[in-house]
């Protein structure tokens, strides 16, 4: 009898840790999935605009000045440019 409560205190103390971490798991996975929603939001609405600005213009580059570069967004089909 003595020896069987140590190892049940051992097994209870083992799935306490198990929980715990399977709790501190799920916080990670949904404060991970809460930055991706947010990403994804920011994204999408980013596209939302540039498919609008597509629409009306030519011709869209995006300018990054500090480095002197620049990336072509679109170029409408048609249009008398050289990429």
């Amino acid at each position: 009898m003595i020896m069987r409560q140590p190892q049940s205190v051992t097994v209870l103390v083992f799935i306490t840790v198990l929980i715990v971490l399977l709790l501190i798991l799920t916080v990670m996975v949904h404060m991970r999935n809460r930055k991706l929603k947010s990403t994804l939001e920011e994204q999408m609405a980013e596209r939302r605009l540039l498919d609008k600005i597509c629409a009306d213009f030519t011709a869209v580059y995006y300018v990054e000045l500090n480095t002197s570069s620049f990336e072509i967004l679109h170029i409408n089909d048609g249009t008398n440019v050289k990429k």
